[in-house]
């Protein structure tokens, strides 16, 4: 395992916690979901029909979230290390069950798989009908959100996901930036092929497994009410958002 600096100078091996609450001294990131946008019903060539919509995952913490995948050389997925800053400038390291694979999705890059997840459920009864047809995100600072923050760069820090060669790679999102997933995008979508019309609650959450340390873990997902139709979605009212 590689060392650490810390603020004080001192060398330290990072910490074999799993991702929990914050320690005292953390400047943790907080991920939420902006307001869904976007929301059309597509049919494809084939007849399917997709709930298509477009997401902003942001980071509104007091520190930057930041992800360090690295993997043996021939493997074809990475582990991942969560990078954890503190008031003092120093960091620790957090080992997370988190995975990134290659590619997958018509993006040629690293992703980290789930770490936004998507579900339909129904308003009379909550039984969940569909879910995201996307698993594998890469994030960088793409979308500014709140650059008023006290620790939001002005300027992007993070940028891409690497290479197929990489063995090792780090993503991140910085305070007060958010990451844009368009609803047009490969995968962007849940299908509701047959579903029939009705009034459906769509879901977006941000770490919805609790692998990552954040300020907050329960604020991490947004809705959207919509009534679906056979050719059309009507959206009929906004949850809580970012």
């Amino acid at each position: 395992m590689r060392l650490l600096a810390v603020s004080a100078g001192v060398a330290v091996v990072p910490s074999l916690l799993s991702a929990c609450d914050p320690p005292p001294g953390d400047r943790p990131a907080d991920l939420r979901m902006a307001r869904l946008a976007d929301i059309s019903l597509g049919i494809t060539t084939d007849g399917r029909r997709l709930l298509r919509f477009t997401t902003v995952i942001v980071n509104v913490g007091e520190g930057p979230f930041e992800l360090h995948g690295s993997r043996p050389a021939g493997s074809s997925t990475m582990s991942v290390e969560q990078q954890v800053y503190d008031a003092d400038g120093g960091s620790r390291v957090v080992q997370t069950p988190a995975s990134m694979y290659f590619s997958g999705d018509g993006h040629n890059h690293w992703h980290v798989r789930d770490l936004e997840s998507y579900e339909l459920v129904r308003q009379d009864n909550g039984h969940r009908v569909g879910t995201g047809a996307k698993h594998g995100f890469c994030f960088w600072d793409n979308t500014r959100f709140e650059l008023w923050r006290p620790s939001a760069p002005q300027v992007p820090v993070y940028g891409g996901c690497g290479v197929a060669a990489d063995t090792s790679v780090e993503i991140g999102l910085s305070v007060g930036w958010g990451d844009r997933y368009g609803a047009t995008l490969p995968d962007q979508y849940i299908d509701v092929t047959g579903l029939s019309t009705g009034h459906y609650r769509l879901k977006a959450t941000a770490d919805a497994a609790g692998w990552f340390v954040e300020g907050d873990n329960g604020n991490n997902a947004t809705w959207v009410d919509v009534r679906i139709r056979r050719d059309r979605v009507d959206v009929e009212g906004y949850g809580p958002s970012a």
